[in-house]
C-alpha cells in the first residue's frame, strides 16, 4: 500500500478533504498540501504533507481505495489525478500528527535479530504474543505470526526468553521471507482486505496453517490444531512445533 501511495501521491496536491466521519473532521487541514512522500513505520503510513508530517493507522478493517469506493467512505481525499477513499467498517483508523509512533524495530533491519535477543532474555511470554508486541517487533499481526513460527518449527508457547540466538537469527530470515512474499501478492484478504486499486491479497493462497484446524500439516501430515493465546486464535503444527 506504502508502494501504491507513492506512485500515486508523490508530488501531487491534495486540493479537498471530505471527512464524512465527525471523529475525523480535523483531517479538513491536516491533509491539504502537496504530498512530498509516503512512508512506513510498521503499520502505521506517514505521509509528509508540505512541511508537516501525518500518520494513519489503518486498524483491523480499514483501507483505501483510490477511485469509485465500493462501500460508504469514512474520509474522502481530492488531489490530482484522482480521489483516495478511506473505507473503514469499523471505524478504527486513526489519522494524527506524528507522534507515540510504536518503538519496535522493523522485521527488515539487519540488526533485528541481534537487538530482540538482548531485549527478550527476561521476557517469559509466548514467542508469538512478543512477535505482534509493535513495542518490540513493528508490523506483524497474527497472520504472519503464525506463519512465521510454524515455517521456522517454533511452537508460539514458546517463553520468548528460551530461543537461542540462532534461533533468533532464523525466526527473522524466515519472518523477511515470507512477508516480502505477501507483500509481492498484496497481502491477505479473507474478508474486506484491498489494495489501493481495489485487488485483492493472494498471500492467502500460501498459507499453511492459518486457518487449516484440523487439516493435515503439509511437512508431516499431523492435524493443524488451533488454540488461544491471548484471545488470538492461534494456529500450528502439534508436531513440528514441539515445545522443548
Amino acid at each position: 500500500l506504502k508502494r501504491e501511495l507513492q506512485a500515486e501521491l508523490v508530488g501531487k496536491k491534495i486540493k479537498e478533504v471530505f471527512p464524512f466521519d465527525p471523529k475525523l473532521k480535523e483531517a479538513r487541514e491536516l491533509l491539504k498540501g502537496e504530498v512530498k512522500a509516503v512512508e512506513r513505520h510498521g503499520k502505521v503510513l506517514i505521509f509528509q504533507i508540505d512541511d508537516h508530517l501525518l500518520t494513519l493507522w489503518l486498524g483491523m478493517s480499514g483501507r483505501l481505495k483510490l477511485g469509485d469506493p465500493d462501500l460508504p467512505p469514512r474520509l474522502s481525499l481530492k488531489f490530482t489525478g484522482g480521489t483516495i477513499h478511506l473505507i473503514d467498517p469499523r471505524r478504527f483508523a486513526k489519522i494524527g500528527l506524528q507522534n507515540g509512533l510504536p518503538k519496535g524495530i522493523d522485521p527488515f533491519q539487519r540488526e533485528a535479530a541481534q537487538f530482540l535477543f538482548q531485549r527478550a532474555k527476561c521476557i517469559k511470554r509466548p514467542i508469538k504474543s512478543f512477535l505482534m508486541d509493535q513495542d518490540y517487533v513493528l508490523g506483524i499481526g497474527n497472520i504472519y505470526a503464525c506463519e512465521i513460527l510454524f515455517r521456522a518449527k517454533i511452537n508460539p508457547f514458546l517463553p520468548t526468553c528460551n530461543l537461542e540466538p540462532e534461533e533468533w537469527n532464523l525466526l527473522f530470515k524466515i519472518a523477511q521471507k515470507v512477508l516480502e512474499e505477501a507483500i509481492s501478492l498484496r497481502g491477505t484478504t479473507f474478508s474486506q482486505w484491498r489494495d489501493l486499486y481495489g485487488q485483492e491479497g493472494l498471500f492467502r493462497e500460501r498459507l499453511m496453517v492459518y486457518q487449516r484446524e484440523e487439516k493435515p500439516c503439509f511437512r508431516c501430515g499431523t492435524l493443524i490444531r488451533r488454540e488461544l493465546l491471548q484471545g488470538r486464535g492461534t494456529w500450528f503444527c502439534p508436531n513440528c512445533q514441539k515445545e522443548d
